[in-house]
C-alpha cells in the first residue's frame, strides 16, 4: 500500500512527514542487514541502479532539498537555482563510489541535523515560501520536506520489492 501525506499544512501531516523522515535511514539500515558489500553493488535488476546508488541518488536528492529549507529558513524567498540533484549535483560529488556503510553513516548524520532543524519549526516557518529557478509557483518548506518524504518512501518500497525478488 502506498501511503499519501496531504499537500496541506497541518500539524497532523507534519508529523507524518517528520515521522517517514525519521524512519527512514533506520529502514535503509534495515534492508541492508543481510546483504554482502558485494551485493550491494550489483543491480537490483536488468538496468536498474544497485542499492548503494540507490541510496548515493537519496543522498543527493536529500541534500538539494535540505539546501532549499535551511536557505528558506535564513533568507527571504530564496532564489533555489536549477540544478539537478542526479545529472549534475550527483555527477560532482559521485557518493556512488563510497561504501554503503560509510554512506549510511552520511545519510544517518544528514538526517539528524535536518530533522533537528525541522522539529525547531512553528507553524509559520513551515509555510516560508521558496522559489526555484523556472518555476513560476512558490513553494513551502513544509511542500519540500514532504516531497522528500514521498521520494524516499517510493524509493523505500522500490527497495524492498526487488530485494524480495533477488531473494524469492
Amino acid at each position: 500500500m502506498k501511503k499519501v501525506i496531504s499537500t496541506d499544512l497541518t500539524t497532523a501531516n507534519i508529523a507524518k512527514v517528520m515521522d517517514v523522515l525519521a524512519e527512514t535511514a533506520m529502514q535503509l539500515e534495515g534492508l541492508t542487514t543481510t546483504l554482502s558489500e558485494e551485493q550491494l553493488r550489483q543491480p537490483l535488476g536488468e538496468g536498474e541502479r544497485s542499492f548503494t546508488e540507490d541510496l548515493a541518488h537519496l543522498i543527493h536528492s536529500e541534500a538539494r532539498t535540505s539546501e532549499a529549507i535551511y536557505l528558506a529558513l535564513l533568507l527571504e524567498e530564496p532564489l533555489i537555482p536549477d540544478v539537478h540533484s542526479e545529472r549534475q549535483w550527483g555527477k560532482l560529488l559521485r557518493y556512488d563510489l563510497l561504501s554503503c556503510p560509510d554512506l549510511l553513516i552520511y545519510f544517518k548524520l544528514r538526517r539528524l541535523v535536518l530533522l533537528r532543524v525541522l522539529a525547531s519549526l512553528t507553524e509559520e516557518q513551515w509555510a516560508r515560501p521558496i522559489r526555484e529557478e523556472g518555476k513560476k509557483r512558490k513553494e513551502s518548506v513544509y511542500w519540500q520536506a514532504r516531497a522528500l518524504a514521498m521520494h524516499e518512501l517510493d524509493h523505500l518500497n522500490d527497495l524492498q520489492n526487488k530485494l524480495k525478488r533477488r531473494v524469492g
